[in-house]
Formats: structure tokens, sequence, C-alpha cells
């Protein structure tokens, strides 16, 4: 009878384990291997409507939030770390942004902005066309969008949309436009001088009533609101709005929304995108430290600047005469402060021999390291592992938040 009891026992035991490890033996062969990412192109990833028909309104082409901001190839740069930069997660997921742009879907947009015109396509971009109100749609990954309501001040256009050398329609408050010039055989009329004045500012609504009235355009155009940081910066016929999403919980670099809002609440500009992110699969990570090496390792290009934002004299690996009101060369030094876990906008870089591929952008894992306290000057370093990446990126100086 002991035994059988022991017997019983024994074979319990053994089917318990045989059947913990069929299940540890499910598990790990479920567990897929994610996909080589394609060759990477994070270079535009500050201005995702680059691409567009104009410039995006209500945002310079030349902001710069960027740690280093030109720095020239003789330049150096030195990463100090201050403090003790924390271990982060050892793997994180990719998102992916589809080109799914339909005619159907960019009506609904610009039904959305309160425009009424019909979707046309020119190559590889829909328009939509209300009075001076405009609508630019990219047929590319994520669908990047801008929107200019086209208003005039001074002789240019307002949001960047306007006639190739045209005059803008007279404004009140502008100086006047100076009379045509004479023909060749007329002698031209003395000309007094002009004082021109400048234009009187609009009305604008305070910060708050700005804020309020970007977040229900950028809710009504499907922005991930959730999380989203806002910077407000005013300027002299708008507040420029500017959306910073979380995607998956994770802050984002380049993948930017933005909203200019002028006298009375108008919405003179906006830009954004027309598809959300979807999950992509989970990669393993590169260490801290190895990214902090990989940026300190970076070849860097444009003049190296100090905190005034001037350029004293040129840094090279060689003092400069004294003439030249230089001391010796000495490297920029920047402070890494922090480090986060984010996602990265990038685009697949063009196949050899235009070899065509579905147009996909992505939101790749990557750290974003402080620079001297502020979160609004940051530099990324892809984080996905090597042998995952078909090319490894540099790392890039993006703003978070431009204007740093």
């Amino acid at each position: 009878m002991g035994k059988r009891i022991i017997a019983v026992a024994v074979g319990v035991l053994v089917a318990v384990a045989l059947g913990v490890g069929g299940v540890l033996v499910a598990s790990r062969s479920s567990q897929r291997t994610p996909a080589t990412l394609p060759a990477l192109d994070v270079s535009g990833s500050g201005d995702q409507a680059a691409t567009s028909a104009q410039a995006a309104p209500g945002r310079s082409r030349s902001v710069d939030g960027n740690a280093e901001s030109g720095i020239s190839p003789s330049g150096r740069v030195q990463y100090q770390v201050r403090g003790t930069l924390p271990d982060l997660p050892r793997s994180a997921r990719a998102w992916t942004l589809p080109d799914q742009v339909t005619r159907a879907r960019v009506a609904a947009l610009a039904g959305k902005l309160g425009l009424s015109g019909q979707p046309a396509r020119s190559g590889r971009t829909w328009t939509v066309v209300d009075g001076a109100r405009r609508l630019f749609v990219n047929q590319v990954a994520g669908g990047p969008w801008t929107f200019s309501a086209g208003r005039f001040v001074c002789g240019a256009p307002v949001g960047g949309i306007g006639p190739v050398g045209g005059i803008a329609p007279r404004v009140d408050g502008c100086p006047a436009l100076p009379s045509p010039a004479p023909a060749a055989n007329q002698a031209a009329p003395p000309t007094p001088p002009t004082r021109l004045q400048p234009p009187r500012p609009p009305a604008l609504p305070d910060r708050a009533g700005a804020e309020r009235i970007a977040r229900d355009l950028l809710g009504r155009v499907a922005a991930p609101m959730t999380g989203t940081e806002l910077q407000l910066v005013q300027s002299f016929d708008r507040w420029s709005v500017s959306a910073f999403p979380r995607v998956g919980g994770q802050p984002t670099a380049g993948f930017i929304w933005t909203a200019g809002i002028g006298a009375k609440g108008e919405v003179l500009a906006a830009t954004g995108w027309l598809d959300s992110p979807r999950q992509g699969d989970d990669y393993p990570l590169i260490t801290v430290q190895e990214a902090l090496r990989r940026l300190r390792n970076r070849q860097v290009a444009s003049p190296i600047i100090d905190e005034s934002g001037s350029v004293p004299c040129a840094r090279t690996d060689q003092p400069q005469p004294p003439a030249a009101g230089c001391g010796p060369a000495r490297p920029l030094e920047l402070q890494v402060t922090g480090v986060r876990l984010g996602l990265q906008f990038a685009t697949t870089l063009a196949q050899p021999g235009g070899a065509s591929k579905q147009s996909l952008g992505y939101l790749v894992p990557a750290y974003f390291f402080q620079i001297n306290g502020s979160w609004e000057r940051q530099v990324s370093v892809i984080a996905v592992q090597d042998r995952f990446l078909a090319t490894t990126p540099p790392p890039t100086a993006v703003p978070l938040r431009p204007g740093g």
C-alpha cells in the first residue's frame, strides 16, 4: 500500500513537471523574433511637413532647441555627465506610421478644419482649396498635413501660403506700396522720403484662451492628446502652439503637431498627421552607457555656438592668431543631466536603384539625453540593438520643444 502511494505521488510530480516544462517551451516558442528595421533616416524628424508644398505655418524652419547648433567639421563637443544616469528598461516597443492617405480621409480632415473644397491630387500631394484657406496632405508615411488660413500682413503671407512673387492686398495699418517705375522715356519724379509705419499688432487671446482653442482644434483632428505637453510662444500676429504627444506612454521626438492662433481666436495655421501610430515589435535595447559612448563618438557638423547663441570664433584644433580675437581652441562642453526612454520619429531611406517599398514611418525606441538641465535641449540616440538595424543611425540633436 505504501509503495502504491509513493508511486502515485511520483507520477503526479512528473506530470506537473512535464506540464510546467511544456508551458515554458510553449511560451518561449511564442516569442517572435522582432523584424529587422530598415535603413532609417532621422535627419528630417524635426520637420514632418518638410515635403509639403509650403512650410508649416507657425513654425520656423530654423527652430533650434538642439544641444549643438551648427558644429563645424573641425569643432569638438565634450559631454560631461553630471550626477548618475539611471538604468532604463532593456526592451521597448517600436511603432509604425503607414501611408494610408485616401481622398475620403483628406476630405474628412478638410471638413474638421472647416474647408468645403474638394481634394485634388498632384503627384504625392493632396490639396484642398477653399478661398484663401488651403490644406496640403502628403501621400507619405504618416500622412503629414499642413493647413493655412492664407491671411496677409503688410505684403507677406501669414502662414506661408501666397502667390509666388505676388503682392498682398492692402491691410489697414500697413505702409503704402511704392509707385510703379516710370517708363524708359520718362523722367523719374523726385521721390520723397518714405517713413514706414509698423503695422498695428492684432488683439490676440490671452495664453489660457489660446491653449483652450488649440486643444479643441487638435482634439478635433484626432491628435493623441493624452499626456501631451503643449508649448505656447507669442509672436506678432499669433500664438504658436506646439504639441508633443506621448505614444504608448513614451515621450516622442519629431512627431509634432502645431497650431497658430490669431486675433479673435482664429486658427491661422496647423500641422499634424493623418495616420495614427500602430504597435510594432518589442526590441532589445543597448545600455544607457553604450548610448552615451556613441553620443561622445559622434561625427559633428555645423558652427559651434555658446550659450549666448553667438559664434565668437572658430573653434579649431589649432589656436587662432591674436588678430582674430580668439583664444586657444577649446571644445564645446555640454552637461548631460538626465536620460529617459522615448520614441524617435524616423523614415526609411531611399532604396538603392529606386526600389520601391511600402512607405512606412517609424517611432523607434531611443534614449533622450537631457542637456544642461533642460528637456528643451536634448540629444537622442537610437536604442535598438544593432543586430535589428539595417544601418545604425547617428545620434541626432532633436528639440523636444522648439526655442530651447
